[in-house]
């Protein structure tokens, strides 16, 4: 299989660090509302990739944070009046929700933010006493990017700013050393917690690497998020893992491209966006919005229209009926499972059909080996699908050919059951 790796801007055999074995950590949701389709768009991804890596033998050992204390969530709080804990429940809920009907499988751990700012604490700790780190006058830490060579190798350019600009986040390319803690002296503050350093706000910068580490080690195979994570939160989080480690923390690093509405990115921020019950509102299915998520390459944009929703259903629907077809197929048992033979087409067709199998199969993991082109692979599922129930297959040849389909299934998620 190979995969494009954002760390090296190069699509590379995939090699786990472990024969047969993964690590795979993914930034999860901030449980301030409910999930959008630009969100899912990379979650399902994950998941498809997750599935791959299963289908080919591998055990997945898969970690997604939960963001539970931000500034978005504290500024919900305020607006609605409902307490954290309640929001954070309710909106953790429906992403679960969501993400269970859209067939994404749950990961081996959630860490929450709010079980590990101790361990945050402790990381910023070990930071300043390696020297990769330092205060300022104000009781906030920094990390320091002149300790570390390679800031800005997954931005794809070389990185730098002086020391007196430090923020807790910055805009592509325009890069300085970032916040990782900041000393808060509000005891009631619904974004800070008690640690061994006082009351602190861990920055977004130190959640993931620490959570990341804390819970799959010092090396990984595959860290993954939306585009939008690749800078500044990945640059930073890479910044933090690898100089904690002393080593390249993740082997491979994968983003997800946006989903576009309307011409903008889909963002809860701008109030456009599409949630999954606004799809089953309008007769979609679960399955059907998950293949339309999967419909367009990763590494392209996908424009969400309903005129395109339309047509991957149509799309959905006819492989049901094709499936139906398999179901109830009555056809003559004139061959068995032996080499191709015969000469017509149909007699080729019939004769054949064992190594039809083996190369339909054969096909769709070449569709995924190729840096998991799930189009691709939809593609050669429908095409399957359609052939097979257009020839006039015995009920035991419809058979196999459904069990193909269902092992397809175990990857994409998203066909007619």
């Amino acid at each position: 299989m190979k995969i494009y790796n954002s760390l090296t801007r190069k699509v590379e055999t995939f090699a786990s660090r472990r024969p047969k074995a993964v690590k795979m950590y993914t930034c999860g949701p901030t449980v301030y509302a409910r999930p959008h389709l630009g969100n899912f768009r990379t979650y399902v991804f994950e998941d498809a990739l997750k599935r791959y890596l299963l289908y080919q033998g591998f055990r997945v050992q898969h970690v997604m944070n939960i963001t539970d204390i931000d500034d978005t969530i504290s500024r919900e709080v305020k607006k609605t009046g409902v307490p954290r804990a309640a929001l954070v429940k309710k909106f953790e809920r429906l992403f679960k929700q969501d993400a269970a009907a859209l067939g994404i499988m749950p990961a081996a751990k959630y860490p929450h933010v709010s079980g590990y700012v101790c361990n945050m604490a402790g990381t910023v700790e070990r930071l300043l006493k390696m020297g990769a780190a330092y205060k300022d006058g104000r009781h906030r830490i920094f990390f320091d990017i002149s300790k570390f060579p390679t800031y800005g190798k997954l931005a794809g350019r070389k990185l730098g700013g002086s020391r007196k600009v430090m923020r807790e986040e910055y805009k592509p390319f325009q890069a300085g050393d970032f916040l990782l803690l900041g000393r808060c002296p509000d005891a009631e503050c619904e974004k800070c917690l008690e640690t061994r350093m006082g009351m602190c706000k861990p920055a977004w910068n130190v959640q993931c690497a620490t959570m990341a580490t804390a819970e799959l080690g010092n090396h990984i195979d595959i860290s993954m998020g939306g585009q939008d994570n690749l800078f500044n939160h990945h640059e930073n989080t890479r910044a933090i893992a690898d100089t904690l480690c002393s080593c390249e923390f993740s082997k491979y690093y994968m983003h997800v491209k946006h989903l576009l509405l309307d011409g903008e990115k889909m963002s809860k921020s701008k109030g456009n966006v599409v949630l999954l019950p606004d799809l089953l509102s309008r007769g979609f299915s679960a399955r059907e919005a998950r293949m339309l998520l999967m419909s367009v390459h990763y590494r392209r944009r996908l424009d969400f229209t309903w005129e395109y929703a339309r047509k991957v259903k149509m799309r959905s629907l006819a492989i049901r009926k094709a499936v139906n077809a398999l179901k109830n197929a009555r056809g003559e048992e004139t061959f068995g499972s032996e080499a191709p033979g015969g000469t017509g087409a149909e007699g080729s067709w019939k004769e054949g059909f064992a190594q039809f199998i083996a190369d339909a199969r054969a096909d769709f993991e070449a569709s995924l080996d190729d840096n998991m082109d799930l189009p691709s692979a939809l593609a050669v599922a429908e095409k399957f699908a359609r052939e097979c129930a257009d020839a006039d297959l015995s009920k035991k040849q419809a058979q196999t050919a459904l069990a193909l389909l269902r092992k397809f299934d175990t990857v994409l998620a998203c066909l007619p059951a």
